[in-house]
């Protein structure tokens, strides 16, 4: 099995004058769910998207390594799902998780697609517009893109946020599948989900 490590030295992010952090140290392994929290503004979505590579730091290094050996392109081997990630209105599910398939160079058989909608219940809703899921099926999709492919590393930007029951059933596995082929850093203020990872990071303390 892999071994993924994922290493944060020194890592700082500042907009305009304001330091969101500074001087952060982070090393972490493969079977780690890393939770971060803090309150609004204290930086949990500038730091998973500095980790994604969408953002540049202000200081510091952001280093992930298999086997011991340096990833140079994070954005190829990571999941991503944000509560506020972009979906096109006038695209189904269907479309969307083909797409994301064909930009990742990822199987985009019929029946793999259909499959991981089958998994996050909306195989039944396949062929609707976006437009018409609700927030809890829109966060599904989110999920169902991220995890496709079973990518080493998962950045999830507070996943849990519209979820009904039924759905933090799924993050829930999502998280045990994801402890035993990489690493996790889920962003969440909900007391309840936070109690699921095993290492934590606290933002704005």
């Amino acid at each position: 099995m892999q071994q993924w490590t994922l290493e944060c030295r020194r890592l700082g992010k500042r907009f305009g004058e304001r330091w969101v952090f500074r001087r952060l140290e982070l090393q972490i392994h493969s079977g780690t769910i890393l939770v971060v929290r803090g309150a609004n503004g204290s930086g949990k979505s500038t730091f998973l998207k500095l980790i994604a590579g969408l953002l540049a730091p202000t200081e510091g290094t952001i280093e992930l390594r298999r086997d011991g050996r340096a990833i140079p392109d994070r954005m190829r081997v990571l999941g991503w799902c944000a509560a506020d990630g972009a979906l096109y209105r006038e695209l189904t599910g269907y479309e969307h998780l083909r797409w994301w398939a064909q930009t990742r160079g990822l199987p985009d058989r019929r029946d793999a697609l259909m499959a991981q909608l089958e998994r996050f219940e909306l195989a039944h809703r396949a062929h609707d517009w976006v437009r018409a899921y609700s927030t809890g099926m829109r966060q599904r999709l989110r999920m169902a893109m991220a995890t496709y492919g079973e990518p080493p590393l998962l950045l999830l930007d507070e996943p849990d946020a519209g979820l009904d029951p039924s759905g933090l059933n799924l993050l829930r596995q999502v998280l045990n599948e994801q402890t035993r082929r990489g690493i996790t850093l889920f962003a969440t203020n909900r007391a309840e989900c936070a109690a699921w990872g095993n290492l934590a990071l606290e933002l704005g303390a």
